[in-house]
C-alpha cells in the first residue's frame, strides 16, 4: 500500500498507434515529464503491438517486485470493453482472467487510455474490479482526440498522488479524479471504484 505522502508509479503497457513506424505517437514523453518535475515518481515502460506480448507484460506488471508501480496504465486502441492491438482485442473479461489480472490488483488502480472501452454496464465493471481485486478501473466512453486525452491522463496521474492507495483512500482518489475529468467533458470519462461493489 502506497501512503498519502508517497508518490504511486507507474506500470505503462502501450500498444501501437499506427500502422506508420515513422509515427512518434507514444504516451512515454508525458511519464518522462512527470519524472522531469518530481524525482520521487518513476516508471517503467513496455510496449506490445500483439496479444501476445501484451499478456506476457500483464503478468509481470503484478509480480510482487512491482508492487511500487501500482497505477496500470494501459495505452492502446480501444473499442467497446476491448482493448485492440495489431493481432486482435482483448476484452475485459479476458484481462480479468485468473490466467492475467485476476487476484492480482490489489491496491492497485488501471487506467485504460483508450477509446470508448469503458463504454459497457456498469456490472460488468463492477465484475472487472471484484476479478481483479483493484481499486478502481477508469478510462472512457467515447473515442477520444489525442492531444485532450493525453493532456487529461497528465493531470489524472497528477490527481491520483494526494492519497493513500487503499479502501480508506480510494474516495478521495475518485473525487479528484472526477474533479479533472469535469475541465475535459468531451473526453466522457468514467471511473467505478471498490467503494461501488
Amino acid at each position: 500500500m502506497r501512503s498519502a505522502h508517497q508518490w504511486k508509479n507507474v506500470f505503462c503497457i502501450e500498444g501501437q498507434w499506427s500502422d506508420n513506424f515513422k509515427d512518434k505517437s507514444s504516451v512515454e514523453p508525458m511519464l518522462d515529464f512527470i519524472c522531469s518535475t518530481n524525482k520521487q515518481f518513476d516508471y517503467i515502460y513496455r510496449d506490445a503491438a500483439t496479444l501476445e506480448e501484451l499478456k506476457f507484460y500483464l503478468k509481470k506488471s503484478v509480480l510482487k517486485r512491482y508492487k511500487e508501480y501500482p497505477i496500470l496504465y494501459l495505452a492502446f486502441h480501444g473499442e467497446q470493453e476491448s482493448l485492440c492491438l495489431s493481432d486482435g482485442t482483448i476484452s475485459l473479461t479476458e484481462l480479468s482472467s485468473d490466467e492475467l489480472l485476476g487476484g492480482s490488483c490489489s491496491n492497485r488502480i488501471i487506467v485504460l487510455g483508450s477509446c470508448s472501452t469503458m463504454n459497457i454496464d456498469k456490472r460488468k465493471l463492477k465484475t472487472f474490479l471484484k476479478r481483479t481485486g483493484a481499486l478502481a478501473v477508469c478510462g472512457y466512453r467515447t473515442d477520444v482526440n489525442w492531444v485532450d486525452s493525453t493532456a487529461f491522463e497528465l493531470l489524472l496521474l497528477y490527481a491520483m498522488q494526494d492519497n493513500e492507495f487503499s479502501g480508506r483512500g480510494i474516495g478521495a482518489i475518485v473525487k479528484a479524479m472526477k474533479t479533472q475529468a469535469k475541465r475535459f467533458p468531451e473526453l466522457f470519462f468514467h471511473v467505478v471504484s471498490k467503494d461501488e461493489l
